[in-house]
């Protein structure tokens, strides 16, 4: 069985690797002046509750 706090752990980790992967489509979507990209990815952050 998994320990609450090993679970605890991963979905931080989880967490930290979406943020970090938006992030970087993000700054590729606003180099690529694609604003609709720009809108789902920002979108897809708030709607997992990400701060970037």
């Amino acid at each position: 069985m998994i320990s609450r706090e090993r679970k605890v752990q991963a979905n931080a980790v989880h967490k930290a690797n979406l943020a970090y992967s938006l992030r970087r489509r993000l700054e590729v979507a606003r180099a690529k002046n694609n604003s609709a990209l720009v809108s789902m990815l920002e979108q897809e952050v708030k709607d997992l509750g990400l701060s970037l």
